[in-house]
């Protein structure tokens, strides 16, 4: 047993502190022989195998609406991936050809074929690979407990509250977890950008992953203290330490408290600057919930989802259907439409996407959209047509060049042509926008700002190309840093051109939703802040206690930098002056 008061070092995923006891949850893969099959047992065992796909189908769709009523639909839409997984085709032909071929028992047959995708994309250094290698041996771990007649891991009904702890969750296993009796969870393994990180945040359980081979310390009943904020796990802690964390704990509780009962106040700074908030939103059922609980608009509606849900392509009418309910739902608040962002990070089996080994620099986003022209005219319309019933901005991503730029707004001034042709309803002066995502479309946004209505930074990609660091890469993931000073300036740059021409600015990637950064992009003159609506509270609470020549003052003493660190010391100092308990906060 570990000395009193040990503290384990992993990454806080999830904010947030908690005290409970360890519960031990053990994950190892199921074990496979091989068999032989009578040859009056081959169609038998074809049936075994489908009815283990079946089965499979249903325990991931009461995963998703298990989800779906916990924490809304964005976050249930990652068992879709699941689904089609389960569903892939090409998978099921093989293992069904090979079972009446080989004559072999379909457990063995399937463990073989999956092993052998699986070391096939495990040879491509990509941090989407990786993440898709992992939903593929959760889903297939899942088929081969079937096929053998076990029960999946179930952390919904625990007898006792306490802190899971576990080499690895799945995110089937994270979805399946009862918020009354899991306080927090630990993993050996894990990022922050992987889906079960995702999945607890959305769910507010505080996490840390990574702790690796430290883990072994921990056993079964052990006093822990979990901090999801600074990613530290303290063992058995002493009298005092508790008496230091409960303190935090009762100091959280308070804060949003707070939090909650100024959500109806307008986010407009102490000297009377207005900040429009937004949400970052997916799913068209999300849309009333988000008015009537945050009374904001949608600054990235991500019109993915489409896709995903189907397993073809969607037509025009299924998107106006969508995009009108959209509209109609958020009104009278604004809703920007990005038009389809795949590739990267983002797959869709039924598109035929072609493999590449860097797949976040090649046909992805516009590019697609361009060599697409079918599927790009299909969502212009539709957007164009529900401009007609609420206010809708379309918007365009990873714009590279000017020359793309002005290819996707002549193919809009096209389709605009062929509906006022047909004399089909819309709004043909709708804003239209561009996300700047990569340093290229940063260093020209002069050239790029008399072609636009409004630039949308997304800082997350911006980040990661800026600085050449794959985010979910936990070797690498201490240079992914939003406050580098090269960030700031670039943003400079970007709000400068922007209002040389008379347009705004507004970010919605990562940096929005962090309110030690909020102050930096105020006093850069970002218009619009875009993010998860659970995030939107603590930040209209920041914004409300912020005077804007202060946060101006604070860009000009960031833009002295030489690293992120320093960056990140001034904006923790210029936090801790704010008349407001903000340090407070857990993800502080």
């Amino acid at each position: 047993m570990p000395s009193s008061g040990t503290c384990l070092r992993g990454v806080g995923v999830s904010a947030g502190v908690v005290i409970g006891k360890a519960i031990l949850v053990g994950r190892r893969p199921p074990q496979v022989q091989e068999q032989v099959l009578p040859e009056g047992q081959i169609e038998a065992e074809v049936a075994r195998f489908q009815e283990a796909l079946r089965l499979s189908r249903e325990q991931i769709a009461v995963l998703r609406t298990r989800v779906q009523e916990a924490v809304g639909q964005e976050n249930a839409a990652i068992f879709d991936s699941h689904l089609m997984l389960v569903d892939d085709p090409g998978v099921v032909r093989q293992v069904e050809a090979q079972i009446r071929d080989r004559r072999r028992n379909a457990e063995h047959v399937f463990h073989a074929v999956i092993g052998n995708y699986c070391a096939m994309l495990g040879k491509v250094d990509d941090s989407y690979i990786r993440d898709r290698l992992t939903d593929i041996q959760d889903v297939a771990a899942r088929v081969i407990r079937n096929l053998q007649g076990h029960a999946p891991v179930d952390l919904s009904h625990l007898q006792s509250a306490g802190i899971v702890v576990a080499d690895d969750l799945s995110p089937s296993d994270t979805a399946g977890i009862d918020r009354e009796h899991v306080r927090a969870f630990v993993t050996a393994i894990g990022s922050r950008t992987s889906h079960t990180a995702i999945m607890a945040r959305a769910m507010g359980i505080p996490a840390v992953v990574g702790l690796s081979e430290s883990l072994a310390e921990v056993n079964e009943g052990d006093l822990l203290v979990v901090d999801g904020t600074h990613g530290d796990v303290v063992v058995n802690p002493s009298p005092e330490q508790l008496v230091q964390y409960e303190r935090r704990i009762r100091e959280q509780q308070e804060w949003f408290a707070r939090v909650e009962a100024e959500s109806e106040l307008p986010a407009e700074t102490l000297d009377g600057f207005h900040v429009r908030l937004a949400a970052n939103v997916e799913l068209a059922e999300e849309v009333e919930r988000l008015r009537r609980r945050h009374g904001v608009g949608i600054g990235l509606f991500r019109t993915e989802f489409l896709f995903i849900k189907r397993d073809g392509l969607c037509d025009e009418k299924d998107h106006f259907e969508t995009y009108r309910k959209v509209a109609e739902d958020i009104f009278p608040n604004s809703v920007i439409f990005r038009t389809l962002d795949i590739g990267g990070d983002k797959f869709l089996s039924h598109l035929r996407m072609p493999v590449e080994l860097n797949p976040f620099l090649g046909m992805r986003a516009i590019r697609f959209c361009l060599r697409r022209l079918d599927i790009f005219r299909v969502q212009l319309r539709a957007i164009l047509r529900a401009s007609a019933f609420g206010k809708v901005r379309l918007m365009f991503p990873m714009i590279s060049t000017l020359e793309e730029l002005q290819q996707a707004l002549a193919v809009l001034s096209e389709v605009k042509e062929e509906l006022a042709a047909e004399g089909i309803q819309h709004n043909s002066d709708l804003d239209v926008g561009m996300m700047i995502e990569v340093p290229s479309a940063a260093l020209v946004a002069d050239r790029l700002a008399p072609h636009v209505d409004f630039f949308s930074v997304g800082t997350n990609d911006l980040v990661q190309y800026s600085l050449a660091v794959d985010r979910s890469n936990p070797d690498i993931s201490y240079l992914y840093q939003p406050s580098h000073p090269s960030i700031i300036r670039m943003l400079q740059h970007i709000t400068q051109a922007a209002y040389a021409h008379g347009k705004w600015v507004g970010v919605c990637g990562e940096m929005a939703s962090e309110p030690l950064l909020v102050p930096l992009l105020l006093g850069l003159g970002i218009h619009e802040l875009s993010m998860s609506p659970v995030s939107i509270p603590a930040v209209k609470q920041l914004i409300r206690h912020v005077r804007m020549h202060e946060a101006e003052t604070l860009v000009e003493e960031a833009l002295k930098c030489g690293t992120a660190d320093e960056v990140l010391g001034l904006c923790r100092e210029f936090i801790s002056q704010v008349p407001a308990d903000l340090l407070a906060a857990p993800d502080r």
